[in-house]
């Protein structure tokens, strides 16, 4: 088994975004900049071979992933693991995003994390045997990039744009990032 590829993307825009606020496992929805970031993406996959389009199972992930899903064609799962980091006391507070543990020490460890996002891509790889979408958030993805990359890229280092798409590479058994913040598939 090689060669699957798996789009890991942002959800769109949130107002709590643009405020700079840390969201967290609060439940902020797309505000309309957002509904069009996530529009405009889905229509990157339209009728693109995808076996399905997993999602966190907060609204703003989840909104994005239904307009991917209804593009390519693809069935939609919500999968609880993809959910973002908690962070804890700062969940809701406009902290500085590349070190919220300066802030609270209640937050969930970035491997930990890591771990359980990428335990679910490689569930489905091995299931699916087939390329892939998952729609996460900002906190879960730059874990999961920071852990690929060996900490070359992701929390710390990387800002990732709403509703952008980076791509790992599941081969032999791992992953390999192949792009992230990419505005196309």
């Amino acid at each position: 088994m090689s060669g699957i590829t798996v789009y890991l993307i942002r959800h769109g825009e949130t107002e709590w975004n643009k405020e700079s606020r840390i969201q967290g496992r609060e439940d902020v929805p797309l505000c309309a900049e957002g509904l069009e970031q996530a529009r405009e993406t889905a229509e990157k996959f339209r009728d693109m071979p995808l076996a399905a389009v997993l999602t966190s199972p907060l609204s703003r992930a989840e909104t994005t992933a239904r307009y991917i899903g209804a593009a390519s064609g693809a069935p939609v799962y919500v999968e609880p693991d993809l959910t973002e980091r908690d962070f804890g006391s700062v969940s809701g507070k406009v902290v500085d995003i590349f070190n919220p543990e300066k802030y609270a020490g209640d937050l969930e460890p970035l491997d930990d994390v890591a771990a359980r996002v990428l335990a679910v891509l490689e569930r489905y790889a091995r299931s699916l045997k087939a390329d892939f979408a998952a729609v996460s958030h900002g906190g879960a993805i730059n874990a999961a990039l920071r852990a690929v990359s060996g900490g070359a890229i992701g929390s710390g280092k990387t800002r990732l744009i709403n509703a952008g798409i980076n791509i790992l590479a599941w081969e032999d058994g791992s992953f390999q990032v192949r792009g992230y913040n990419l505005h196309t598939p």
